[in-house]
C-alpha cells in the first residue's frame, strides 16, 4: 500500500494492494479535539473525488434542512408565545378524540365490545360537552366542571333523573386521562387537563347473594322456564351470561368431565363492528340494524379462558338436557349447548328478563346473572374452598399474588362444584327421560353427545323426499 499526502486541502489519498484508491478527509472535531474522518473508496482517484463531492453536497442539504427546522421551531415558539398555545392544539376535541379511538381502541387491537363502549360514552356524554372545543381550551377546570355537572345531571341512558354514579364518573376520567396523555405529544399540549381533578369516591354496593333457602325456592321456580338448564348451569358454574350462551356441545368433555370457556356472546353497536376482524363471528349481519349479536373467540379477559371441572350432578343434568333436545323437534344446527327455540343463539338480555320474571314469581328481589356468580362464590367460600380455586372457576383476573403460591387443582374444583349441585334433587327437578345406564362419571366418558348439525341435514333430506 502506498500513501501520499496532499497539501492543497483535498485530504489524503492512498492506494490499496488491490490497486483501488481510498480518499480520506477530516470534516470536523469531536468535543475531545479528535477529528471526525470520512473515507471514500473507488477504482480511481476521480471516482473517490466524485463520491466525496456527492457526500459533501448531501451534508450541505442536511445542514440547510436542520437550519430550516430550527427556524421553523423558533417561529412556532414565537407564535405559541403570542397565541398562548400551539397551532396543533387548535384541533377540535371531536376530530382528535374520534381519530384516537379509531387508531388505538378499535378492533382488531381491541375487542368490539370495548370499542363500542368508548364510542357510546363519546356519543352520550363527551360529544355534548367537549366536541366543539379546541384542545387548548380544555383545561383542568373545564374537565372538573364536566365531572361536577355529570354528578348532578348525568343524562342517564335509562332516562331517570339524577347524576351518574361515582364508578361511571371514574370510568369517564380514565378515558379522558388516557386520551390527553396521547394528545400531550400529538397536539403539543402544555399539560394533561384530566390530572389534578377530583372525582367522587367509589363506594362498592353490596352485591345480591341468594341465601341457601332462597336458592332452593329459586331453583324450583326456574324449572318452569324454557331455558331452565341454562340458568341452573349458570348458578352452578358462575359463568358470565355471554360465556354461558356461547357454549357449544363440543365444549363439554365427558372424559375429563369439564366445560371449556373459550368464547363470549355479546351485543354491540353496528358502528363498532369490523367486518374483517378474524376474532369475531357476526350473527345475521344486516348493515341497517343498530346492534348485532357477535361471538368473540376470546372471553372477557385472558384468565377468563378456562376449563372448569364439573360435578357428576351437573354433568348428568347437561347430558339429560342434550338427549331431551335430540329426541324433540328443537332445532340446533350450530350444536349450541343452549339454543333458542329457533335454533339460534339466545340473546343475553333475554336471560336477564327471564331471571327478573323468576324473581318476581318467587318474591326474591334483584336476581340477575351477576347475582348468580356472586352466590356461587359466596357458597364456595363458605365451604372453605381455596380462593385460587374460586378464582379459577369464575375466571377472574384478580388475586394474582395468591395464584403465584396456590395452584389450580381439578379434583378440588370438581368437589367445589359438587358442593352446589349436591342440592339438586334430580327426581324432583328433572322431568326428562332418564338415560339408560347413565349414572356415574365413568360411564359418561363412553357416551356420544348428539350432533344437531347432522340431524338438521337429515331432516332436510326427509322433507325433500316428501315433496
Amino acid at each position: 500500500m502506498t500513501m501520499k499526502k496532499r497539501g492543497n486541502g483535498e485530504g489524503t489519498y492512498y492506494q490499496l494492494d488491490d490497486r483501488t484508491w481510498v480518499h480520506q478527509i477530516t470534516y470536523g472535531r469531536k468535543p475531545d479535539g479528535s477529528p471526525y474522518r470520512k473515507a471514500f473508496k473507488g477504482r480511481t482517484k476521480a471516482i473517490c473525488r466524485e463520491r466525496r463531492d456527492a457526500w459533501l453536497a448531501e451534508q450541505e442539504v442536511l445542514k440547510d434542512q436542520e437550519k430550516a427546522a430550527q427556524e421553523e421551531a423558533m417561529r412556532e415558539q414565537e407564535q405559541r408565545i403570542a397565541l398562548g398555545h400551539s397551532l396543533e392544539s387548535e384541533i377540535l376535541f371531536e376530530e382528535a378524540f374520534l381519530g384516537w379511538l379509531k387508531l388505538y381502541k378499535s378492533p382488531p387491537t381491541r375487542k368490539p365490545s370495548t370499542y363500542a363502549s368508548y364510542v357510546d360514552t363519546y356519543n352520550t356524554h363527551f360529544a355534548e360537552y367537549f366536541a366543539k372545543l379546541p384542545l387548548y381550551q380544555i383545561t383542568q377546570d373545564v374537565v372538573q366542571d364536566y365531572y361536577q355537572k355529570k354528578q348532578l345531571n348525568g343524562s342517564r341512558k335509562d332516562g331517570k333523573e339524577g347524576g351518574l354514579s361515582p364508578k361511571t364518573i371514574r370510568n369517564h376520567h380514565m378515558i379522558l386521562k388516557d386520551f390527553f396523555s396521547y394528545a400531550l405529544t400529538k397536539y403539543k399540549l402544555d399539560a394533561n387537563p384530566a390530572l389534578g381533578t377530583t372525582r367522587p369516591e367509589v363506594v362498592n354496593r353490596e352485591v345480591r347473594v341468594l341465601t341457601p333457602g332462597e336458592m332452593q325456592i329459586f331453583m324450583e321456580e326456574v324449572m318452569l322456564e324454557t331455558q331452565r338448564v341454562a340458568i341452573l348451569t349458570d348458578l352452578f358454574t358462575g359463568l358470565r351470561v355471554g360465556e354461558l350462551l356461547a357454549l357449544e356441545i363440543g365444549d363439554l368433555d365427558l372424559e375429563r368431565q369439564t366445560l371449556s370457556v373459550t368464547k363470549n356472546l355479546i351485543r354491540v353497536n353496528t358502528s363498532a363492528l369490523s367486518l374483517d376482524n378474524p376474532n369475531i363471528r357476526i350473527l345475521k349481519y344486516d348493515p341497517n340494524k343498530k346492534t348485532h349479536l357477535i361471538v368473540q373467540n376470546t372471553p372477557k379477559t385472558k384468565t377468563s379462558y378456562r376449563e372448569i371441572a364439573i360435578s357428576d350432578g351437573l354433568c348428568e343434568l347437561l347430558i339429560r338436557h342434550l338427549y331431551t333436545m335430540a329426541h324433540s323437534s328443537w332445532p340446533n344446527p350450530n350444536n349450541l349447548m343452549f339454543p333458542s327455540k329457533a335454533g339460534t343463539h339466545v340473546d343475553p338480555k333475554s336471560i336477564e328478563i327471564r331471571l327478573k320474571a323468576v324473581s318476581k314469581r318467587c318474591a326474591i328481589k334483584k336476581v340477575n346473572p351477576h347475582a348468580l356468580r356472586h352466590t356461587l362464590a359466596t357458597r364456595l367460600v363458605e365451604e372453605k374452598i381455596p380462593l385460587n380455586i374460586v378464582q379459577g372457576i369464575l375466571g377472574h383476573a384478580s388475586i394474582e399474588t395468591t395464584r403465584k403460591y396456590l395452584h389450580k387443582n381439578v379434583d378440588i374444583e370438581r368437589e367445589a362444584i359438587g358442593t352446589m349441585t349436591s342440592q339438586l334433587d334430580m327426581e324432583k327437578l328433572i322431568t326428562a327421560p332418564r338415560l339408560n345406564g347413565a349414572s356415574t362419571r365413568a360411564k359418561f366418558a363412553d357416551l356420544s353427545l348428539p350432533d344437531f348439525s347432522t340431524q338438521t341435514m337429515r331432516r332436510s333430506r326427509d322433507m325433500r323426499r316428501q315433496t
